[in-house]
């Protein structure tokens, strides 16, 4: 069984607890009881009220820390692995195209990012802040942050 998980608890903790109450909005996006069903987790946001930034998701996968509520659920936190899992190579399963991305690997895209901090070591406090420096898409660089001091060669 696959399941798509979104972070809806980080921006909206204070509505989701004024509505359902503390004990069910702590179990809003329980990932770390869908992982240990053993469900494949991929990871996103169909977010239109504003920002869906993937670390966001990935500080409050990782935390169960809220932007405003502090931390909610904290039973359902997963390891940066995972939520690294639940990102790349879990979100590239579910849609069928694991063969060609989701991870780096001779024969697939080179679709990659270099980011500000590294996701496995950055206090878990600043995961929220990290952002990407370049983005590689097959192979070609489609964005570079003017602050970055990375410098691709052709």
């Amino acid at each position: 069984m696959l399941v798509t998980a979104q972070f809806h608890p980080y921006l909206f903790a204070e509505t989701m607890i004024h509505y359902w109450g503390e004990e069910r909005a702590a179990r809003a996006v329980p990932l770390r009881e869908w992982l240990d069903a053993g469900l494949l987790v991929g990871g996103g946001s169909d977010l239109v009220a504003g920002p869906a930034n993937p670390f966001w998701m990935l500080h409050f996968w990782i935390t169960r820390n809220t932007r405003q509520r502090g931390v909610l659920g904290p039973e359902q936190r997963i390891s940066r692995e995972e939520a690294l899992r639940v990102m790349t190579t879990n979100n590239a399963y579910i849609t069928f195209d694991e063969n060609i991305k989701g991870s780096i690997e001779p024969g697939k895209l080179a679709d990659l990012l270099i980011l500000s901090d590294d996701l496995l070591d950055v206090p878990e406090d600043r995961i929220k802040d990290i952002r990407p420096l370049v983005t590689i898409v097959d192979g070609e660089v489609v964005y570079q942050s003017d602050d970055s001091t990375i410098r691709i060669i052709d």
